[in-house]
């Protein structure tokens, strides 16, 4: 009998293993058809997410310190779309971030992976709160719950405030209850199955970054307006 449940379980390892590497297979060859070489597909991420608000200066940000890193960046997304813009009243500032996949151009495990809690914290961030879910109420309704977090700079500048939310299709991406740093690899594995079995679909990684408690943006016309646009990207929650 034991010799039997050895072989069984040799057996079932054995399964295992080759459709991990069938998966992994079909998820790179998806992939590579997506891939930086071929050209991105922009939805006017730009123009969906107010250039101009009332009473606040508006300004768009790279996502590097120079056009190397910007390049870098840019590789290590391979985002079709995306917009990073700061908007500043005095000494506070909110700004979003909205990244754009068009289906099977990155697998969900490569965009979760760029979540603040691994990229800043491994750029010497410090994370001083984190909650979930957090429920963000605002004029144009209730979005679906997102990721608090408070984080420090390394240079010791204002803290800042951050809500984040990964989009793949009409779903949220469960990253579970606590800190992000790694994803695990049952996440990885259960990600591999959904791939292979539902096909790839477009994802969105949107981000609201504040250096007051949202709570104090929450009425301001501005605030409300990147919320309603971001609520129209498919963050509210009547669409769930």
């Amino acid at each position: 009998m034991k010799t039997r449940s050895k072989i069984l379980i040799f057996g079932i390892a054995t399964v295992a293993l080759g459709a991990a590497l069938a998966l992994q297979t079909v998820q790179i060859r998806d992939v590579k058809r997506g891939d930086v070489t071929s050209p991105a597909q922009p939805i006017g991420l730009g123009k969906k997410v107010p250039e101009t608000l009332v009473g606040w200066s508006a300004q768009d940000q790279p996502l590097g310190a120079n056009e190397s890193l910007r390049s870098a960046v840019e590789r290590t997304l391979n985002y079709d779309d995306y917009v990073f813009r700061s908007y500043t009243r005095g000494d506070t500032q909110f700004a979003v971030y909205v990244a754009y996949w068009t289906a099977g151009r990155m697998p969900m495990e490569k965009v979760a992976s760029h979540t603040p809690d691994r990229c800043w914290s491994e750029n010497g961030w410090s994370c001083n709160a984190m909650r979930y879910p957090e429920i963000l109420d605002s004029e144009a309704g209730r979005l679906k719950p997102a990721y608090w977090r408070i984080f420090t700079p390394p240079s010791m500048g204002p803290k800042q405030y951050v809500l984040y939310w990964h989009l793949v299709g009409d779903e949220l991406y469960d990253y579970g209850g606590g800190f992000n740093q790694r994803l695990s690899v049952l996440r990885w594995w259960s990600d591999m199955l959904r791939y292979a079995f539902t096909g790839s679909q477009e994802q969105f990684f949107i981000r609201l970054t504040s250096t007051r408690p949202f709570e104090e943006l929450r009425g301001d016309a501005g605030f409300e307006a990147v919320v309603a646009a971001l609520a129209r990207l498919g963050l509210s929650s009547r669409q769930q």
